[in-house]
């Protein structure tokens, strides 16, 4: 008897067989969690492209595109967000065209970096912003993600969700060759830039413009007084990049010859550094922002100005650092992803 129970206990015969039947469970739940996950990440991949590219391009119809008339009111809230609609109904995901998402226009502040009301008197920490937010759950594009596996344990669908924020700003550089080597002084910009219509005023020389149009031939980066370097500067701009904080050279003297000389700029917007209110010439000075001007007219002899306005919103983004210590003063950054 005894020896009959030693082999029911010795015989180890199905183990296998029942350790495959305890572990088929387990083993099911880890590929449907491993098979689901891959789709929904996909399905978070589509979102994610989605809202990028419509933030994106619609922060990026804040400003003038080519073609358009350079004064128009900047940032230009509507056509934002009717770009970025445009944007995400030429994406798909799951296969099928996105219709839905929730479109904000606003100010995203870079300190808290949180997004604001178009209403709110920004402040330099507040750059125009869109936010994009894209879900696909029950009514809105095509319902919820399907899933395949995870049905074995009651779970058949899931919300994917995904979320982007593009900012633009004023510039808070501009790169070699864009700038023109005029200075002007801050308070004639801050008093000038922002009118509609936008108003022809001539920028004239401090020694005869004191204040009037305050402006002042500029070297750069470099203290160089001579004719020959500012005719090459009006013609090829900047040789390196000029940040705002930058000591910039302010020629002295007149150089009434370079006045005319700059007729070959009639007609093209230009980037002017902007540099404090009463700078001195013979002197470095630092930069505090870039404003673009439109040249209307270069005129030497008896008068000696270069006649333009300031224009709101530049075709042409500048510099690439979207920053608050660069003050808007028409000329608009990249858009550039945030958050």
């Amino acid at each position: 008897m005894l020896a009959r129970w030693r082999k029911f206990f010795s015989d180890h015969s199905g183990t296998v067989a029942v350790a495959a039947a305890l572990g088929i469970v387990p083993f099911l739940g880890l590929m449907a969690a491993a098979s689901d996950m891959g789709t929904i990440l996909t399905v978070k991949h589509e979102l994610q492209n989605a809202a990028d590219a419509a933030a994106l391009a619609g922060t990026r119809a804040y400003a003038a595109l080519p073609g358009d008339n350079l004064d128009f009111t900047f940032p230009d809230w509507g056509r934002g967000q009717s770009t970025a609609q445009t944007i995400v109904s030429q994406h798909k995901a799951e296969g099928q065209s996105l219709a839905d998402a929730q479109i904000n226009a606003g100010y995203y502040n870079l300190t808290s970096k949180t997004m604001q009301s178009t209403a709110i008197t920004p402040t330099a920490q507040d750059v125009p912003a869109m936010e994009v937010i894209i879900n696909k759950q029950d009514g809105k594009n095509g319902g919820p993600v399907k899933l395949f596996f995870a049905r074995i344990f009651g779970k058949n669908t899931t919300d994917v969700a995904a979320r982007a924020i593009s900012i633009i700003s004023g510039p808070s550089s501009i790169r070699p060759g864009e700038g023109f080597p005029l200075a002007v002084a801050q308070a004639l910009v801050q008093q000038w830039w922002s009118l509609n219509p936008p108003v022809s005023f001539r920028i004239g020389s401090a020694y005869h413009y004191p204040d009037e149009s305050a402006g002042q031939w500029t070297s750069f980066l470099v203290d160089a007084n001579n004719v020959p370097i500012i005719r090459d500067l009006i013609d090829n701009g900047n040789p390196t990049e000029v940040k705002i904080g930058d000591n910039i050279w302010i020629e002295p003297g007149t150089k009434t010859t370079l006045f005319p000389y700059a007729e070959s700029k009639v007609g093209q917007v230009v980037m002017l550094p902007v540099v404090e209110t009463d700078f001195d010439t013979h002197a470095w000075t630092p930069v505090l922002g870039f404003v673009p001007f439109y040249i209307e007219a270069a005129v030497g002899g008896d008068d000696k100005y270069i006649q333009g306005h300031f224009v709101k919103n530049y075709t042409k983004t500048v510099g690439d650092k979207p920053s608050g210590d660069a003050p808007f003063y028409g000329a608009a950054t990249p858009p550039k992803l945030v958050d």
